[in-house]
């Protein structure tokens, strides 16, 4: 092969690997579309949840079966009270792996499944074996982190966030709440099941 050959080749492949799309880049893009009030704790929140999940075992389902009960009645309430709309998403995929969905609490209210089935599910999902290690998870958001500085540093008080993410990973925590901008914007009531859980009853 001629050496102009190899140079076109090796631009060809270059320019293919740049076409490439990043997931998770997409990943945050579509977060960001979906759900435009977004702020760099939610995007934590997101990838976190698709890959520690609900981000505990759940030993008691009878707890657990009475705060979606409550949750329920509250969420039902505030429908009636038209405080807010049920989301155009019921299902969202999470992360750049999708291996858990965000399952919105209105397919219950819908009656498209049951509590006792969708509890048997975010159960199931806590305390099976869909999630990675907390030092892959660490790892997973440095990168997430890098491409939220890269491509997303317009997102309000970015900066902030994430420094402030950094020090409470430093410090043990890894479960986060949305943020307030989110909470105030799209009132979230929902579950988090794995993928192929989901896909069994969905």
């Amino acid at each position: 092969m001629s050496r102009i050959r190899i140079i076109l080749f090796a631009c060809a492949v270059l320019m293919l690997a740049s076409c490439q799309k990043d997931p998770v880049h997409e990943a945050i893009a579509a977060q960001l579309r979906q759900y435009p009030a977004t702020r760099v704790q939610d995007i934590y929140k997101n990838f976190c949840q698709d890959n520690l999940g609900p981000g505990h075992l759940i030993p008691n389902p009878d707890a657990a079966r009475a705060y979606l009960t409550e949750e329920l009645q509250e969420y039902s309430e505030d429908l009636a009270a038209g405080r807010y709309e049920k989301p155009a998403g019921r299902y969202v995929p999470l992360g750049d792996r999708n291996a858990f969905v965000r399952v919105d609490l209105s397919v219950v209210l819908d009656s498209l499944v049951d509590v006792e089935t969708l509890l048997d599910a975010f159960v199931r999902s806590a305390n099976g074996r869909y999630t990675v290690s907390e030092d892959a998870w660490r790892a997973k958001w440095a990168s997430v982190a890098a491409v939220i500085r890269r491509d997303f540093s317009y997102i309000p008080d970015a900066s902030e966030d994430l420094a402030a993410i950094d020090s409470l990973m430093a410090e043990g925590e890894l479960i986060l709440h949305h943020s307030t901008a989110f909470e105030e914007a799209y009132h979230p009531h929902y579950r988090i099941v794995a993928r192929e859980i989901f896909e069994e009853l969905f």
